[in-house]
């Protein structure tokens, strides 16, 4: 996911990007294209990237157990400047250098749409319960337990 830069005139514009998601080497749960809509907002001296990311994924849901289709979202800002100066331990900022025409936001888009996967994985189905899985071995009482159950009994 790429942008051409050069001859960018000063303002907003709009890009729609997209890429397969075995490209972008995202986690094999993502499948399929993802897709970026990005603007750039050009000033004399920096350039702001606002991306809006999707890929669809494919999950398990932690509840039920069986697999779904998500579609996983991010947004997210990152400022291109072509500034001298110190190095910037931030993330999302990047130092241009005069020569540079191209700004790649493959790897922001694959990271954040990785970090966008929610951490409670449920499938929202109308019938998503816990399974029961109980056996006769399960109810059956531990015969060490039995008396203390009786006592539990006489105490009602």
């Amino acid at each position: 996911m790429q942008i051409n830069i050069s001859n960018l005139s000063e303002g907003a514009h709009t890009y729609e990007l997209s890429e397969d998601s075995r490209i972008l080497e995202l986690d094999n749960q993502f499948q399929g294209i993802a897709v970026a809509q990005v603007t750039l907002e050009k000033s004399i001296n920096q350039i702001v990237a606002t991306v809006h990311a999707s890929c669809k994924g494919v999950f398990v849901c932690d509840r039920c157990g069986r697999e779904y289709d998500d579609l996983v979202t991010a947004r997210f800002t990152s400022v291109y400047a072509w500034e001298e100066g110190e190095e910037n331990n931030d993330d999302d900022f990047y130092i241009l250098q005069p020569d540079d025409n191209i700004i790649d936001i493959s790897d922001s888009v694959a990271e954040y749409l990785t970090l966008a996967i929610p951490l409670k994985l449920l499938c929202n189905k109308s019938d998503c319960e816990i399974p029961n899985y109980s056996t006769e071995e399960d109810d059956m009482i531990d015969p060490r337990w039995e008396k203390l159950q009786k006592l539990l009994k006489t105490r009602e």
